[in-house]
């Protein structure tokens, strides 16, 4: 398998992020909206955003976050990220460290090459402000050419 760097995501969200554990343990879930920026040289553009992550009793959080891409040449890509979040210690902070799949779809000619591909994520969201940075990567396989 070969990797190709596909763009940078920076995400934000907006407003209140909901985070429940209505059982009386670590497990729950959470809601929020937000929006960010898309730059790569394939994939540019601004993005809006929903996720519904459920929380397992670990703490880590489960991702499902939808989001709509409107790129600057005005095509619209929708993205599907999950995977996990998972919390580590770095320089004295919780920082969570995202390791996701992302699926992208495209009605658009120029992007619907995206509609068969698989990539993956990697990143970080700050536990305070929320702001998230990842870095997304096409795979393309070496068993079929």
């Amino acid at each position: 398998m070969r990797l190709e760097h596909l763009c940078a995501m920076d995400l934000r969200y907006v407003g209140d992020v909901h985070v429940l554990r209505p059982y009386g343990n670590e497990s729950g879930l959470a809601f929020g909206t937000g929006e960010g920026t898309v730059k790569g040289d394939r994939l540019s553009g601004s993005v809006t955003w929903s996720n519904h992550p459920t929380r397992r009793g670990d703490g880590t959080m489960l991702p499902n976050a939808r989001a709509a891409i409107r790129t600057y040449d005005g095509a619209v890509v929708v993205l599907d990220l999950t995977g996990r979040t998972v919390f580590v210690e770095s320089g004295g902070e919780s920082v969570g460290r995202q390791l996701l799949l992302a699926l992208f779809e495209s009605e658009d000619d120029r992007y619907s090459w995206l509609n068969n591909a698989v990539c993956f994520a990697e990143g970080a969201i700050d536990t305070v402000t929320f702001v998230s940075h990842f870095e997304i990567h096409l795979c393309h396989s070496d068993l079929v050419t």
